[in-house]
């Protein structure tokens, strides 16, 4: 995988196993995605840079798909963003709603302050499993009869 974009810093963690999807959202240049199945049951979507009011209707039509799909656990990697806004807090409780009520599992990987600050404001700090790097969640994914997924930094 490759940075990005040119805005954009290389993502920390990297899943080396299975490919990955990059997207840009509909006519939005600060919001980057890039998404793959770290197992048949999950789906990580790295989202980099700013979640506000313009990026957020972007990837929620982006993120629909998946909530419609078969999966059991959506990992939302938010370690690469620059803004989260009350628009992504939004985006975020619908996201959640929506799987809650497939019995699907949505997990944070959350990482920059901006990011742990949204999520203690919203009150969802201890209600929402989160997770201080990618690795940490991945690694919680992968059964041991599915075989290791490798992680670097």
């Amino acid at each position: 995988m490759t940075a990005l974009s040119a805005r954009e810093t290389a993502i920390p963690d990297r899943i080396l196993s299975g490919s990955a999807e990059q997207l840009v959202p509909r006519g939005s240049q600060d919001l980057v995605l890039q998404l793959w199945r770290p197992t048949s049951t999950s789906v990580v979507v790295h989202i980099a840079g700013e979640l506000d009011t313009n990026t957020a209707p972007g990837l929620y039509e982006l993120l629909a798909p998946r909530l419609s799909s078969t999966i059991e656990t959506l990992v939302l990697d938010l370690s690469g963003l620059r803004f989260m806004g009350v628009a992504g807090l939004e985006m975020v409780a619908h996201v959640r709603q929506r799987a809650d009520h497939r019995a699907m599992r949505v997990w944070i990987v959350d990482g920059p302050p901006c990011v742990e600050r949204a999520l203690r404001a919203a009150g969802w700090s201890g209600t929402i499993p989160t997770y201080a790097t990618l690795a940490a969640a991945v690694a919680e994914l992968t059964p041991a009869c599915e075989g290791p997924v490798r992680v670097v930094s």
